[in-house]
């Protein structure tokens, strides 16, 4: 009899131990493959944009030649302020751009720059839904230039 508690311990204890070796969901290797990034492009291919936020498009413009392209993105959903705020400043950065500032009032407005352009971002929530503006543009190197070169 003790011969047969020992064998089912022992094996309850291999059994279980095998649950070490299996992968969680947290390995990026056990992830599905089908599984996709919350994230979406509309008109810049380097300002991604969450999959809750709808783009209006009677409300956007873009403006493109062959050297350059600028424009303003409206888009709403019922996402929260924080989340998207997090979601900006870590996507952007990702694509590229580099934090400048941001403001916080009842509204919420970050700045971006990269390269020879700027992305400014408003965030305005309302009681069921959040409303964000894109702005892209170029930088304005006139005026950088202008102030390098004043004298001291």
């Amino acid at each position: 009899m003790k011969k047969i508690v020992i064998l089912v311990i022992i094996g309850l204890l291999v059994l279980s131990g095998c649950t070490w070796f299996k992968k969680t969901p947290d390995d990026p290797q056990a992830r599905p493959k089908d599984e996709k990034i919350n994230q979406v492009f509309y008109g810049f291919p380097d300002v991604p944009l969450p999959k809750e936020l709808k783009y209006v498009s009677e409300k956007s413009f873009v403006f493109e030649t062959s050297n350059l392209k600028a424009g303003v993105m409206f888009f709403n959903g019922d996402v929260e302020m924080q989340s998207l705020e997090n979601y900006f400043k870590v996507n952007l950065v990702k694509n590229g751009w580099r934090f400048v500032n941001s403001y916080r009032y009842k509204d919420v407005v970050l700045n971006f720059i990269k390269d020879d352009k700027t992305c400014n971002i408003k965030m305005t929530r309302s009681a069921f839904n959040t409303e964000v503006e894109i702005w892209v543009g170029p930088v304005d190197r006139y005026g950088q230039q202008q102030k390098d070169v004043a004298p001291r």
